[in-house]
Parts: C-alpha cells; sequence; structure tokens
C-alpha cells in the first residue's frame, strides 16, 4: 500500500492513502467538516470516549476537498501484506462506502478509507 496517514477520528483508528491527504492543519475542522462513521456508525459509549479532536487533515474526494477532525496524525508506511480488504459481508452491514479495508499500523488494526468515496457534503 505504501504511505498513509494514520490517525484518530472520533476515537476510531484510521488510515488514508497518503496521496489523497493535501494538508493537515493544527486547529479543529469546522463543524461541517466529514464525518466518517456517520450517526450509526459509532455507539455512544466511544464517541463520548474519544478525546477532542485537535487538528484538521483536508483529503481530496470525488466531490472536492473535504476538512476530516482528527488527532494524532502520523506518516506510516505500510506493506501490502499487512493491509485487507472489507469482507463484502462487513462492507454491507457497515454501510459506509468509504472504509475499503483493514491495516495493521504499529501493531494496532486501523480502518482504510478511500477518501474518493465520501458522500458529498449533505449527502
Amino acid at each position: 500500500m505504501g504511505a498513509v496517514v494514520a490517525m484518530l477520528h472520533a476515537g476510531l483508528r484510521c488510515a488514508f492513502p497518503a496521496r489523497q491527504v493535501l494538508s493537515a492543519e493544527g486547529g479543529p475542522a469546522p463543524e461541517r467538516g466529514a464525518r466518517l462513521w456517520g450517526d450509526t456508525g459509532l455507539d455512544r459509549a466511544t464517541a463520548a470516549a474519544a478525546e477532542p479532536a485537535a487538528r484538521c487533515v483536508r483529503v481530496a474526494t470525488g466531490g472536492g476537498p473535504r476538512a476530516i477532525a482528527c488527532s494524532h496524525p502520523r506518516l506510516a508506511q505500510v506493506d501490502r501484506e499487512r493491509v485487507w480488504p472489507l469482507p463484502e459481508l462487513l462492507a454491507d452491514v457497515l454501510r459506509l462506502p468509504h472504509v475499503v479495508g483493514l491495516a495493521e499500523i504499529d501493531g494496532a488494526l486501523h480502518w482504510v478509507i478511500d477518501a474518493r468515496r465520501l458522500p458529498a457534503d449533505g449527502a
């Protein structure tokens, strides 16, 4: 897979291919920033335990640049042997087309996100 930007979004580990990241900023994302997990993809206990997003990463999507609130963004290298596509059944259950797989980064599993599949604003 190569270079990815690994981060925490709403308390959950995720990673984007580095080529999809346009910039990283020191402040939180605007209120209309992208929410990767939607309203139903994240239980309330996990959301409440998540530390506040202290950073903003802008990614290139099919609908134009989008801001994503996160904490602890960092550049990491991932070997193809440590990346697994999302099983079709799990993809159907999640109903999050931008979540495309799992990757092991530094011994922890991360959701692999394809920013090009993020829904447009207001969708």
